[in-house]
């Protein structure tokens, strides 16, 4: 067999394997989306064009484990296109650095503070106990 046809199969095969549904497999006919499938669109749609190909990928490496902060780096990085921030194309370091800066927003947000209230009422009910039976006196009967 030619190596080229052999090449080309090879590639075509593992293009349907990767794709993942972009050519169905029954009879040319579009497959019914799953009940578990994912309205949203993909990730970065709107931002691909500013974005390098490695920083997409990452994007969307984030949007399969917390999708909520993938939300909020496109939400942010749409807000710096429309106002004409964005001159050049986003690299992958720069999507880590606004991912972190999303990680210490969200924790700033949920910092919980626990207040622990450690009085005794029942001291103050004694002092008030002592000097209405007159109980109180001046000296330090510590050494008694």
């Amino acid at each position: 067999m030619d190596p080229e046809l052999q090449a080309l199969r090879e590639a075509r095969l593992s293009e349907l394997k990767g794709s993942s549904g972009s050519a169905p497999a029954n009879g040319g006919k579009p497959s019914a989306p799953s009940p578990g499938a994912d309205s949203r669109p993909a990730v970065g749609t709107a931002i691909a064009p500013f974005l390098q190909p490695q920083a997409l990928e990452r994007l969307t490496r984030v949007d399969m484990v917390r999708p909520d902060r993938a939300q909020a780096v496109e939400a942010y990085l749409t807000k710096l296109i429309s106002s004409g921030h964005v001159t050049r194309k986003i690299s992958e370091e720069e999507i880590v650095q606004i991912l972190h800066g999303v990680a210490r927003q969200e924790n700033k947000n949920k910092d919980t503070t626990i207040i622990f209230n450690r009085r005794d009422d029942d001291w103050e009910n004694d002092l008030s106990t002592e000097k209405q039976n007159g109980n109180e006196s001046d000296e330090d009967d510590f050494f008694e």
